[in-house]
């Protein structure tokens, strides 16, 4: 999977804030309303629909809504006051798009995002036992991934976009068109002799419906792989035009929603042999089908196409790699130049944290994950998940999973979760103290707290005691629990028309009263608000175990590292997932190296240069060391009893640069520096 033309999202084209912007009518979009309910409205966008203009607008902090635009600018106008300065602007959900029944999920559809990718949503469901989305990304028709992965990784690439996305619309868009619906140039003009989706799904027909929908399914697939062959003819590297991707956007619709409707309404056998029943059709009768829809200039281009593409297809190739890698070089010369000109990263904070993780070689979706926490904490206001449990300490920590005899502790770098017979586990906070060689770990899951010993063998020992915990278990059967969800509801009211607009409607739809007409309107509201559903019930329960030896028995598996593993994106270039001893905070020298710990990397930062590394805490000749897997040669420091760490000399840090490459990628050019050690304070 190419993450990296992902990445240039985030890198070059994502700004954390938006400008607010006044409407005529007094609504102000993307700052923040407070209302009479107590609660922060932020509105988006409104969009004019063939019968009403609606708007939509953010609940804090995750819902999505939308009503007409007289009913919000008459809340935010009449009951609310802008507060503070504009917020970040949130993804538009696809009020016609269909649910998909994962508790959640983002909405299915298809997704426009900046610098021309194109995100689809196809369905979410059970995979492998664990609930996961199936997506897509293109970029300028090149298909960039195609596979199943988590739900929270398609969450996080929907709200990559920032906002700035659009779910097409269920009707087909007609291409080759003019505002005021006359016929217009096309580029290249081959375009206007392509045939539209209405004139393929009227004049393409099987034997039945299901052989129909694969016949049309196996067009739209030819169709668009004509226009890739005759831009690729033209050009390998350079783009395709604003036409191209809007002909082809429409074909990959249209076999989407085909697609769609049948497995939504068949079994996943039925959906199966239909996928082989179109497949067939592309390997055969589709392209003379396809080719018959096309007019006699669209077809001499194609035939053009396979021409140059077979005959002249190496001198062709070879002077296009020539212009690519010139590009590479200019790319890599302005790289040199931060602040320059050519500098056209995103400066706000999300941004630059993605960036800077990038650069230091640690995984794509923990980079990623970063930049949308912080942009998440500008929008709170704060970290609230440290507002509840507080700081993680610094110093000293413990990863991995220790088990024994009934009793088992699963570490991670802020809580520790307890598991003891049947309870539910809980996560809890810890703290670790040393003195000398003596390193011991204090839990309060018991009165006073459950205080284990770290062993020279790596294990951890309670000494046998036995202790009570307090938790819950399963009860068995269920009850009804509050949750959140989408909520709909549906309101009928009359409109009055225009005079002539009567025409539009049928007989039974009109209402009349004299010379007027008017006919129903059901405005339809969305949101994500509190609901009810079953969960397993539970009752409180007081288990005792024995805490005896808990030898070190796995890693601790981090969200990031299964969302690289299921989406296959790249991993961290060096990272230490043994259980074992860590360290948390960020540690400096004035006017030196600063150090970032993680549970299983440390960033080693001097001047602009940084780089993920691997470590560890060993305990050795009366001293306890971190040792680092640098890769310009050993390097050390000492963690001394008032929690400082301290070294000497001085160290290169081996760092890169990323920039944009041509293509619309990313790439790096080597940016090393030296700096010195000393003793290390430690900070948050």
């Amino acid at each position: 999977m190419d993450t990296k033309r992902i990445l240039a999202v985030l890198l070059f084209c994502v700004s954390g804030l938006v400008h607010a912007q006044q409407a005529p009518d007094g609504l102000q979009f993307n700052v923040p309303y407070l209302c009479n309910d107590g609660k922060v409205y932020v509105v988006h966008r409104c969009e004019k629909g063939p019968k009403f203009e609606a708007c939509f607008y953010q609940h804090e902090p995750d819902s999505e809504r939308y009503n007409t635009r007289e009913a919000v600018v008459y809340q935010m106008t009449k009951m609310c006051k802008v507060q503070g300065p504009p917020a970040p602007a949130a993804p538009a959900v696809a009020s016609a798009a269909p649910s998909t029944g994962i508790a959640g999920a983002p909405q299915l559809g298809v997704y426009h995002c900046t610098n021309g990718f194109v995100l689809t949503i196809s369905k979410c469901d059970k995979w492998n036992g664990a609930d996961a989305c199936w997506f897509k990304i293109e970029n300028k028709g090149q298909v960039l991934a195609d596979s199943p992965g988590s739900v929270a990784g398609a969450v996080k690439m929907v709200k990559a976009c920032n906002g700035d996305m659009s779910v097409v619309p269920k009707t087909p868009p007609t291409f080759g068109m003019t505002p005021s619906g006359t016929p217009r140039t096309m580029d290249p003009a081959y375009l206007s002799d392509m045939p539209q989706v209405e004139r393929v799904l009227s004049e393409i027909k099987g034997s039945d419906p299901t052989d129909t929908m694969a016949r049309q399914v196996a067009v739209f697939t030819q169709l668009g792989q004509y226009i890739q062959r005759m831009k690729s003819s033209r050009s390998i590297r350079a783009p395709y035009t604003l036409d191209e991707q809007t002909v082809m956007t429409a074909y990959r619709l249209a076999s989407y929603q085909i697609t769609q409707g049948y497995e939504q309404s068949h079994t996943p056998e039925e959906a199966k042999a239909f996928t082989g029943m179109h497949w067939k059709y592309e390997m055969g009768d589709a392209d003379q089908w396809a080719r018959q829809l096309m007019g006699q200039q669209a077809n001499s281009a194609y035939k053009g196409a396979l021409s140059d593409l077979s005959a002249g297809g190496k001198k062709h190739y070879d002077e296009e790699m020539r212009t690519y890698n010139d590009a590479v070089a200019k790319q890599k010369e302005a790289a040199s130049n931060p602040g320059g000109a050519n500098d056209h990263y995103a400066k706000d904070a999300g941004s630059v944290a993605v960036r800077h993780c990038i650069e230091s070689g640690r995984s794509e979706m923990e980079c990623l994950g970063e930049g949308m926490k912080i942009g998440f904490n500008d929008l709170m206001g704060g970290d609230i998940k440290e507002a509840i449990v507080g700081k993680t300490p610094t110093g000293l920590r413990f990863t991995g999973v220790y088990s024994g005899g009934g009793f088992s502790l699963n570490f991670r770098q802020d809580t520790v979760y307890v598991f003891c017979g049947g309870l539910l586990p809980e996560p809890r906070t810890y703290t670790v103290e040393h003195s000398g060689m003596q390193v011991s770990v204090k839990i309060p899951v018991t009165n006073p707290p459950l205080v284990l010993s770290y062993r020279g063998d790596g294990s951890l020992s309670g000494e046998g005691r036995t202790i009570s915990v307090a938790g819950e278990v399963p009860a068995g059967g269920g009850g009804g629990a509050m949750g959140s969800g989408m909520q709909t509801q549906t309101t009928t009211t009359q409109r009055q028309l225009e005079v002539g607009e009567e025409r539009e409607y049928s007989a039974d739809q009109l209402h009349q009263n004299g010379g007027q007409f008017s006919v129903d309107q059901q405005t339809t509201t969305t949101s994500w608000g509190p609901s009810t559903y079953q969960r397993p019930r539970t009752i409180p329960k007081t288990e005792r175990c024995t805490v005896g030896t808990l030898p070190a028995t796995t890693a601790s598996v981090k969200d990031a590292a299964l969302l690289t593993a299921v989406l296959g994106s790249k991993p961290s270039k060096s990272a230490n997932s043994k259980p074992g001893l860590r360290l948390n905070g960020t540690y400096a020298v004035a006017g030196g190296l600063k150090v970032e710990f993680r549970d299983d990397s440390a960033t080693l930062e001097c001047g602009e240069s940084m780089n993920s590394e691997a470590y560890e805490v060993e305990r050795g000749s009366g001293q306890m060391v971190v040792k680092f897997q640098n890769n310009t040669g050993p390097l050390s420091l000492i963690l001394q009893p008032n929690n400082t760490l301290t070294g000497s000399g001085e160290v290169e840090v081996t760092g890169r640069k990323v920039f944009q490459a041509a293509g619309g990628g990313v790439d790096f050019t080597p940016r090393n520096a030296r700096c010195s050690l000393g003793t290390f304070e430690a900070s948050r």
